[in-house]
């Protein structure tokens, strides 16, 4: 079936000569995290917002387009007018060219999600903003422009259709210069709402999704112009050069049939998925998109994403904590099942590549090496970590700067490896540290043996990824290192396993609970749940306890509690009132003053709702001398 385009009616029939048109992709020129030649070529694909403004550009204009990360910018370069699209943490660079090419007369049209958010900021730098998705405004700005009455300001009304969308024009963008230039796109817009991202906002909170023949034609397009290239250069190269690019296109990294999906949500709707899933089948094509890790749930799913070709999925994970799930609005990850959705995926050998944030408002120092050893020992194969930030735009945003949490507005700073607002539960300093460390860690040489051992399929591929990324962190970040705190918050956390016991005493306030709730009491869990935090205003370490306590978790729970108090130099405090159950023996031991002792010398352990939590439980038992018992410390 032939792809129908749309007619562009904006077209200057009588236009004599072509005017120029040049498209820059802003980035930082000294930046600490700028890609080397092969580190892009490994990891690294392009964007399409320019690619895409250069597709709906009239016939009667010449197109030129930087990227700015792979190019160096000529402001010599004969042109009428110039585009951006500027991500925040490039907005400050984009101002720079702006000024250099309108002190040589020239016009500079700004777009993007920053200048979508902070109109009036771009408007001090540049001629036109034009503020959320352009296809349909940029035919407007172009016939405004040749009429000389291009407006300050263009305001998307509605968002495009997708049906009969023009293809980006990739074959602009630089050849050798990333991982692939076949990028496309299957839909727009996230129904997910998380508070810390921009996607929402800017695309919509509904999914439109392309025609699947019309995604299918372009990819065929794509895939046959990009292998004619690659033997086209074989051909032209040195012999040397030839056989790198030949050794590239064997092993797969580099072939004309590697397809990167920059959707935000590529499986939004199964039944889409399915369809097109389906139709690439015939392609022989590798691709990866972004992806929901719950999408594992679905075997027959994954069976026939690998089938069609997929070889990679970046999930979202964010968090391996609930309580920072559930704050920042996508309480549809479920931290229990990570593990198995991870096996999931590479049952049917798709590697996963989880996107993990620092600095939520519930995380302390020790999610930075629950991360890492939570991930190493999944074996994914990349990870992306990234420091929160407030991205103008975003709910966050609003919240923290409501609550005057921010400290730094250099929008360089904004790209997600840098602090920019004050942490709850640490400081800026300790979560910049680790964030450096875990970079580090993660890719150091154990931890790609220990996550790629056993690999069979794309292992070349997967290693100088790895590999890539390592160079990178070696170069760009600090080592960093973790607090006493953060390794004593650490080690406090445990799920033990617990003996099943027919004389358990129940937790008076559960059961009364369950009493009002009128249910009958559940079956007693077999494992004794620890979660350790830092206290918002006091100098100390709550534990809270969930599950069933018996003698054996009781004595290791206290000798965590010892190593705890010893090593951080902070008091602990001890939360019954999520244990379900216990022994007699467990609750003996807890009480056995003798067993804290060591600890005292170096901070005080307290418990919190004990003898409310054991009511008539306790009645035989000596609380004597019991000081560490505190009912009164309701906030912790």
């Amino acid at each position: 079936m032939e792809l129908i385009q749309p007619s562009r009616t904006f077209v200057s029939p009588g236009a004599a000569t072509k005017r120029r048109l040049l498209l820059l992709d802003p980035y930082p020129r000294h930046s600490q995290y700028r890609l080397t030649a092969s580190e892009r070529r490994a990891v690294w694909f392009p964007k399409l917002s320019l690619p895409t403004i250069a597709a709906y550009t009239p016939d009667h204009w010449h197109v030129d387009l930087v990227d700015e990360a792979v190019q160096d910018i000529d402001f010599e370069h004969p042109c009428d007018l110039v585009g951006l699209s500027v991500m925040t943490c490039y907005a400050p660079r984009a101002y720079e060219i702006a000024a250099e090419f309108r002190k040589r007369g020239v016009k500079v049209v700004m777009g993007g999600v920053h200048a979508t958010y902070c109109p009036d900021e771009a408007l001090q730098h540049v001629d036109t903003v034009v503020c959320g998705e352009a296809e349909d405004l940029w035919p407007e700005v172009i016939s405004d422009f040749e009429a000389g009455r291009m407006k300050r300001k263009y305001e998307m009304k509605s968002f495009p259709s997708l049906e009969h969308y023009i293809s980006p024009r990739v074959e602009l963008l630089s050849p050798d210069a990333y991982m692939t230039r076949q990028c496309s796109f299957t839909t727009r817009g996230c129904h997910f709402d998380c508070e810390f991202c921009s996607v929402s906002p800017f695309n919509g909170k509904t999914t439109r999704r392309r025609p699947v023949q019309e995604v299918v034609q372009e990819l065929l397009r794509v895939k046959q112009w990009i292998r004619s290239e690659l033997v086209e250069r074989m051909c032209t190269e040195s012999l040397w050069q030839a056989f790198k690019t030949g050794v590239r296109m064997r092993v797969g990294i580099e072939d004309g049939s590697i397809v990167a999906f920059v959707d935000d949500l590529h499986n939004s709707n199964r039944a889409y998925c399915r369809e097109l899933w389906t139709a690439l089948k015939p392609l022989k094509i590798k691709w990866g998109c972004q992806s929901t890790l719950f999408l594992a749930d679905d075997e027959e799913m994954v069976k026939l994403a690998a089938e069609s070709g997929c070889v990679s999925v970046f999930v979202g994970m964010e968090s391996l904590d609930e309580d920072c799930l559930e704050e920042t609005n996508k309480p549809f990850n479920r931290v229990q099942k990570f593990a198995k959705e991870i096996d999931m995926f590479h049952k049917y050998g798709i590697m996963v590549n989880p996107g993990i944030v620092f600095g939520f408002d519930n995380d302390d120092e020790s999610v930075f090496e629950r991360a890492v050893e939570f991930l190493i020992s999944t074996k994914v194969e990349l990870a992306y970590f990234n420091v929160l930030t407030p991205l103008p735009g975003t709910a966050l945003y609003e919240r923290y700067d409501r609550e005057g949490r921010i400290f730094d507005k250099d929008w360089a700073k904004y790209d997600g490896k840098h602090v920019v607002f004050r942490p709850s539960r640490m400081t800026p300093e300790q979560l910049q540290e680790g964030f450096h460390w875990a970079n580090h860690q993660f890719y150091s040489l154990p931890s790609i043996w220990k996550r790629l051992s056993g690999t069979q399929q794309r292992l070349v591929a997967r290693w100088e990824m790895n590999r890539e990324f390592r160079k990178l962190v070696k170069r760009s970040c600090p080592k960093g290192t973790l607090s006493p705190v953060a390794k004593a918050l650490k080690n406090l956390q445990a799920k033990l396993p617990t003996a099943d016991t027919k004389q358990v005493v129940p937790n008076a306030l559960h059961a009364i609970k369950q009493r009002i709730d009128q249910t009958t009491g559940p079956a007693h869990e077999l494992w004794l749940n620890i979660k350790a935090k830092r206290h918002d205003h006091l100098a100390a370490v709550v534990v809270t306890l969930e599950g069933t306590l018996d003698y054996v978790a009781a004595k290791e729970l206290l000798k965590r509690i010892r190593e705890a108090a010893q090593k951080a130099r902070l008091d602990i405090i001890v939360n019954f009132e999520h244990l379900r159950h216990a022994t007699p023996e467990a609750l003996k031991a807890l009480l056995d003053g003798d067993a804290l002792k060591t600890a005292l010398p170096y901070a005080k352990v307290r418990y919190q709702k004990f003898t409310a939590a054991f009511q008539g439980a306790l009645e035989g038992l000596s609380l004597a001398g019991a000081e560490f018992l505190i009912e009164d410390l309701q906030d912790a």
